[in-house]
């Protein structure tokens, strides 16, 4: 009898685990497919249709870590704690490192005559986003490059991401720039800085010059380009160690900071990047950063409970309808 009741058993459980498991693993396929992002480059009556976007992914997150992709490992880059605040310089410090890295592109597109673009397929993970500028009759379009993560908040993942810009009137003159280096470390009290630093300057992506950086020029350089319709990136080559850098430019300085830290871990609690609606502002004449204590929601839902607590549940309802009916001819035996 008790062969039986095991025998009952084990095809329950055996039913109760394919039943379990199939439409698991179908939802779990399902996500997988359906995660997406979707940029939409317009405001108003202004379309941005044709405009060119590249999408990187650049790591994932480990609890309350990040591991970036090998390429970017090395970088020490201070992120701050990805607050709505501060995503946006870290979204171009990250640019300023991908660029310099050399960081294969995951896929790219142009948005349609509704200026969207949609990336599909995607994983979980965080990913950058980088526009190309674009000329619409006379103005010069800069989009904002995006820094968004993917998790499993839920089966299904679309994320609806809305740009900002700024816009230039196209010139036919030369244009001045300037990069400056600014340290954040007490006044060198613990005499880590180094006596210079390198800075790499990229036009569109293509290395165009390299320039030194010290107190004797005041940690400044100044370079002027014949046209104005292109995007500039400044990258410190090699960060001093103990130091994390954070770049910040608008359309004309760029800011690189060195702030002093004894540790070197990059860690936040944040999951979600929130972004605002797309908007086509003037950029201030220098770099403004704020920095909040605020924290983003922090999303997502556990599936690996649900598969055993499921199993354990069947098991359960199916034992006890075998032993409700070996009972039952137990009884009708000894009548």
């Amino acid at each position: 009898m008790i062969k039986k009741h095991m025998k009952h058993i084990f095809a329950v459980l055996l039913s109760a685990g394919l039943f379990c498991m199939f439409p698991f693993s179908l939802s779990q396929a399902a996500a997988a497919e359906e995660k997406s992002i979707t940029l939409i480059c317009r405001q108003d009556e202004t379309i941005l249709c044709g405009m060119q976007w590249k999408l990187y992914k650049i790591g994932a997150r480990e609890e309350t870590k990040i591991n970036f992709v090998p390429e970017l490992a090395n970088y020490s880059m201070d992120l701050g704690d990805l607050s709505a605040q501060v995503v946006d310089t870290a979204a171009k410090t990250l640019e300023s490192y991908v660029i310099a890295s050399g960081l294969p592109m995951l896929s790219q597109g142009r948005t349609d005559e509704n200026g969207e673009l949609k990336f599909e397929n995607l994983d979980n993970g965080l990913y950058l986003a980088v526009g190309n500028y674009m000329q619409v009759d006379q103005i010069v379009y800069f989009p904002s490059t995006l820094l968004l993560e993917i998790n499993d908040n839920d089966a299904s993942f679309s994320y609806d991401a809305f740009p900002k810009f700024y816009a230039e009137n196209l010139s036919s003159s030369s244009v001045a720039y300037m990069v400056k280096k600014v340290w954040l470390d007490d006044d060198d009290a613990n005499q880590k800085r180094p006596v210079n630093v390198t800075i790499d300057l990229y036009e569109d992506g293509v290395l165009r010059d390299t320039v030194t950086l010290s107190e004797e020029n005041e940690w400044k350089y100044r370079w002027e380009a014949l046209r104005n319709e292109s995007k500039w990136v400044a990258v410190e080559r090699e960060i001093p160690v103990n130091y994390k850098v954070m770049i910040d430019y608008n359309s004309r300085q760029y800011l690189i900071r060195n702030s002093y830290q004894e540790t070197t871990e990059v860690t936040t609690t944040a999951t979600t990047v929130s972004i605002q609606t797309t908007t086509v502002t003037t950029v201030p004449t220098a770099p403004v950063t704020t920095t909040t204590t605020d924290k983003l929601i922090q999303t997502g839902q556990l599936w690996w409970p649900v598969l055993p607590l499921s199993l354990g549940g069947m098991v359960l309802i199916g034992a006890g309808i075998s032993m409700k009916n070996g009972k039952k001819k137990d009884e009708e035996s000894y009548r």
